[in-house]
């Protein structure tokens, strides 16, 4: 297996949002052939749910029969979504507690992970009558379905971060600690940032020298990040430092700047970080038309706004091999982490006599 495509939303003829029972085979041939193993990951409209619960389960019925082996699960980004970023429009919205419970019971039939925002509500707070915040954690670990935090709101920071280690605090009080136990979406994307993270356009190339020497001319540390970065990105460089969760970051270098790649790397260690590629590479998604920058090559809604990148794990692989990454890194990043964060499966602390 060459990589491990953790994130990622479209491969071939196949918006993975879009997609049906019937699928699936020629799904697993095509990765086959490309020598990958594949979490796709699906922005789910709430008209779309019924169908996502055809797929997965007969995904479940598929795998458990050994028929699908480059299909490692199914990941949703969204629908519990901060109100910025580049989603399209209908994967955003608020499940009632039964379809949060639909959602959740599909863990034991392959759905591994959902994207969601983790400060838009307290934990004690109710999503919606009779389910708490907290409630809809416990559902969704208990049934093996972890979050990948992202998609932050960007009105209070301090809050924003404060809810990420109130979040980390409550899933590791209750669940078996490992750094496995919570994923994020990409790093600096979709969240509150105090610096410039990329340059996609040229004029704003013409600002990158001071801007990027801002962010990466001094040593970054524990104590300075959350001056330099922000305090969200700050809370989750700092909770893989320990251990608490495993963040991920793409290397097209028009989410992120490659520079920034290469820092945040040498800062948390191959270990703690999921090289992701969030690429399509259909100009559709979730039932939106979407046009490719010509300078950025990345995947836009018709406001502008970037609703996934292009560059694939080939393109992404010579990325990392120019910011002087080596094969041993590059294979850890982009198959050895990602793999062993999927396989993982949240367990209930046992209590203690």
């Amino acid at each position: 297996m060459t990589a491990f495509l953790y994130h990622f939303h479209g491969l071939g003829p196949y918006d993975f949002s879009a997609m049906s029972p019937d699928d699936l085979a020629p799904l697993q041939q095509l990765a086959a052939e490309r020598d990958v193993e594949i979490v796709p990951t699906i922005y789910l409209r709430r008209e779309k749910l019924p169908a996502l619960r055809a797929l997965v389960e007969r995904y479940g019925v598929l795998s458990a029969e050994g028929a699908l082996p480059n299909i490692a699960g199914f990941a949703i980004e969204g629908p519990l979504l901060g109100p910025d970023g580049g989603i399209p429009r209908k994967g955003k919205w608020h499940p009632t507690a039964d379809e949060w419970r639909q959602l959740a019971d599909l863990g034991p039939h392959g759905l591994r992970y959902v994207v969601m925002a983790p400060d838009g509500v307290g934990l004690d707070e109710p999503l919606d009558a009779g389910m708490t915040f907290a409630d809809l954690l416990d559902r969704c670990y208990d049934n093996e379905v972890r979050i990948a935090v992202g998609h932050f709101h960007r009105d209070d920071p301090d809050r924003s971060a404060r809810r990420v280690g109130e979040v980390l605090d409550y899933l590791h009080s209750r669940y078996e600690s490992s750094p496995y136990l919570v994923l994020t979406d990409h790093l600096y994307n979709d969240m509150p940032r105090r610096f410039a993270h990329a340059w996609r356009t040229e004029v704003a190339l013409a600002r990158k020298p001071e801007q990027l020497a801002a962010v990466i001319g001094p040593t970054w540390t524990r104590q300075n990040i959350a001056e330099l970065l922000g305090p969200v990105p700050a809370a989750v460089l700092t909770a893989a430092l320990d251990g608490r969760l495993m963040p991920c970051l793409n290397f097209d270098g028009r989410h992120v700047d490659l520079t920034i790649c290469r820092r945040t790397v040498d800062f948390l260690g191959c270990d703690r970080l999921i090289a992701l590629t969030d690429h399509t590479e259909i100009d559709t998604m979730a039932g939106e038309v979407l046009t490719q920058d010509a300078y950025s090559r990345l995947r836009l809604r018709d406001d502008g706004a970037v609703a996934a990148g292009s560059s694939g794990y080939e393109l992404q692989r010579a990325n990392m091999l120019s910011i002087g990454l080596d094969v041993t890194q590059i294979d850890q990043l982009f198959r050895r982490n990602p793999k062993a964060a999927v396989a993982y499966r949240p367990k209930r602390q046992t209590a203690r006599v």
